[in-house]
């Protein structure tokens, strides 16, 4: 995450007293004041939930192009259903049926956003066409997994993040992270990041991953459809 965060991440903070976190949410708004602003695209979600556990912060690089903002404009759940859906060839509402696995009326609604948000047309009575392939917000995906002292409970936490993003972190409290850093392998064996911070500022990585491809379509296409509705609320303000 160095590439994102201010330099003063490694600010030498001297003789100061170090004090322990009170709060998890206090520990991830101090690592969010890092996070470099200046840097255009990267964009930030607190509490990040893709059904695969909350994260409590992903750090996202949105691509420029402002029409991959429309995949926000159908429901999450739908978005890799649509990435399915075959570009410029007819589709029925039986087709869309057996391609999801839901029922009938779901599937109604579901076209109804398709065509909203201008990805799919009627072209006559009972059947569709999709005219536009959906293409993800997102050029990187970081989920970060904050704790105070937990280290074992925020690697399976962090681990299940992978699903949908490209890196995984764990970022511990300076302070007790002593056990987490006793058992680095851990982190290396499951390629999960490991940061400490401290109240008073002081950022060290002490495992960066190696970035991967997500594990999941479904889940990823989720994500990007869930950040992309997150980037419209902003700019509807």
């Amino acid at each position: 995450m160095k590439n994102i965060l201010k330099t003063t991440r490694y600010k030498d903070m001297g003789k100061q007293e170090k004090k322990p976190f009170v709060t998890e949410l206090a520990l991830v708004n101090r690592l969010t004041s890092l996070v470099n602003d200046d840097i255009k695209n990267i964009e930030l979600e607190h509490e990040f939930d893709c059904g695969f556990g909350i994260a409590d912060l992903v750090v996202f690089k949105k691509k420029k192009d402002d029409d991959l903002l429309d995949i926000g404009k159908i429901p999450a759940d739908w978005a890799y259903t649509l990435r399915a859906l075959p570009l410029k060839k007819e589709f029925t509402l039986s087709y869309l049926i057996a391609l999801s696995g839901t029922s009938e009326s779901s599937c109604k609604k579901a076209i109804i956003k398709f065509v909203n948000a201008g990805y799919c047309q009627q072209v006559e009575s009972g059947y569709f066409i999709k005219i536009r392939q959906p293409k993800p917000l997102c050029s990187s995906i970081i989920a970060i997994e904050a704790k105070l002292r937990d280290w074992k409970k925020a690697l399976w936490q962090a681990s299940r993040y992978k699903i949908f993003s490209n890196e995984s972190w764990v970022v511990l409290d300076e302070y007790r992270s002593n056990a987490a850093l006793l058992n680095i392998e851990e982190f290396r064996k499951f390629n999960i990041g490991l940061a400490t911070i401290s109240s008073n500022g002081s950022y060290e990585e002490i495992f960066a991953p190696i970035r991967e491809a997500h594990k999941s379509e479904l889940a990823y296409w989720k994500a990007n459809s869930l950040l992309a509705k997150k980037c419209l609320s902003l700019s509807s303000l």
